[in-house]
């Protein structure tokens, strides 16, 4: 069974991002304020209940202040369903030629998965995404309240720059970047329960970390099987626990292109600009388990690979379709984790993750 994330591995998109980009003025700083806020909660101060990805709940009250809808967040959607080279290929032949089953957790808004993913030939039933009427939640927003908000956009605008990671010491952090954090603690916690907001910021339930996690295994239970059979693709802080579950459980915990959080959680990093060598990957997973994906993983190359096929132990289209994509352009990386090599891994994937992705993506958590 495949359980994988989707903006990252399969598409380029970060579709909040691009909303708020192509929405608000100034909304790809205010996105990236909060996203790098969301990344403070989660990882540097540990807030209680608070998980990674709820930069979707957090943005909710500014989307709406603005005057975005759902047509506009569905727009937006058809537009950015860009997909990574190889990705639709890697999908139909994981799913038509092998027949494993395949499911797509994401944080993303609902208006953006189902749509891509339509194109990509998966069933909405087959999705886990973040439910968003937005619309309905508008029509019980004062003016008052939305004026309040954009006011504070203002705010986090003149914010100096926010470069938290998961391993921030908030010791060492600068005054002026502790102060903006306080401002951003007293806003989000302090003010907005106290308007229409508040009912967003209760129901708007991101599927981010634990969530994720929840998803899979609800997953793995529809078929009635264990972690150790999943894989589990991610790149970034959302995929954190189902890839370190699926890791522990000696499943295949797969990064594609991944950021620190997705690196130190997975046994497997990819880094590529085309998906056919992750299609490759789940096919030897699926058919030879997690002891033969190490072997081969840590061999890398043509030979280790033609030589598995010559034993049958990938499938012959998915083979070929790899030698196809990779014969005359860049040979994927691929890495065995191990503490010794998670540097260099880390630095290289993120490279890939913004020449892929673009710059601005590729460095959000």
């Amino acid at each position: 069974m495949i359980n994988s994330d989707w903006e990252g591995p399969w598409v380029t998109a970060d579709h909040a991002f691009d909303i708020m980009r192509q929405g608000i003025e100034g909304g790809e700083q205010l996105f990236a304020a909060i996203s790098a806020y969301d990344d403070y909660l989660a990882y540097v101060v540990n807030k209680q209940d608070y998980e990674p990805g709820n930069t979707l709940a957090l943005i909710a009250p500014f989307l709406i202040a603005f005057g975005l809808d759902d047509d506009f967040l569905t727009a937006r959607a058809k537009d950015n369903a860009n997909f990574i080279a190889g990705s639709i290929k890697a999908i139909e032949m994981l799913r038509r030629n092998c027949n494993y089953s395949m499911n797509i957790i994401s944080t993303s808004y609902h208006q953006y998965v189902h749509y891509s993913t339509f194109l990509a030939g998966i069933p909405v039933e087959n999705t886990y995404c973040t439910w968003f009427p937005i619309d309905d939640y508008a029509r019980n927003i004062s003016d008052m309240d939305k004026t309040m908000v954009r006011q504070m956009a203002g705010t986090i605008l003149s914010m100096p720059e926010m470069d938290i990671s998961m391993d921030t010491d908030p010791g060492e952090m600068d005054d002026t970047v502790v102060g903006a954090l306080q401002q951003m603690d007293n806003f989000f916690w302090d003010e907005l329960p106290s308007t229409g907001f508040s009912k967003i910021l209760k129901d708007v339930r991101p599927v981010g970390g634990t969530r994720k996690y929840e998803a899979v295994t609800s997953a793995l239970k529809k078929e009635d099987t264990g972690l150790e059979c999943s894989a589990t693709i991610g790149d970034s802080i959302t995929d954190w626990k189902m890839l370190k579950k699926t890791r522990e459980a000696d499943g295949l915990a797969l990064s594609f292109n991944g950021n620190e959080y997705a690196i130190s959680n997975c046994n497997v990093a990819v880094m590529s600009g085309n998906c056919m060598v992750t299609a490759l990957l789940v096919d030897v997973f699926e058919r030879n388990g997690i002891e033969a994906i190490e072997a081969l993983v840590t061999d890398w190359g043509w030979g280790a690979i033609k030589a598995l096929h010559a034993q049958g132990g990938v499938d012959d289209s998915i083979y070929h379709a790899f030698r196809q994509a990779f014969t005359g352009s860049e040979f994927p990386h691929v890495v065995w984790m191990t503490p010794e090599n998670m540097d260099e891994t880390t630095r290289i994937s993120k490279h890939y993750r913004r020449s892929v992705r673009g710059t601005q993506i590729g460095a959000l958590g």
